[in-house]
């Protein structure tokens, strides 16, 4: 596999040997987000939807009797 000669290399990744030994061990795994993140803000209101009867309006046409 080639790197695409279209997209630059970067610098703080250096491509990848694939003739390198894989380490057996790669060391203990950190968890995806720190434990000292500050708290999420509080999310917003949401407008309430009305809610539709099940059974259906009373009056279909909605024509007056």
């Amino acid at each position: 596999m080639t790197a695409d000669p279209a997209v630059p290399a970067d610098p703080e990744y250096p491509p990848l040997d694939p003739d390198a030994p894989v380490p057996d061990d790669p060391g203990p795994l950190l968890p995806d987000t720190p434990d000292d993140l500050p708290p999420a803000p509080p999310e917003p209101d949401l407008p309430v939807e009305p809610t539709i009867d099940p059974e259906g309006p009373d009056d279909p046409d909605g024509v007056p009797a």
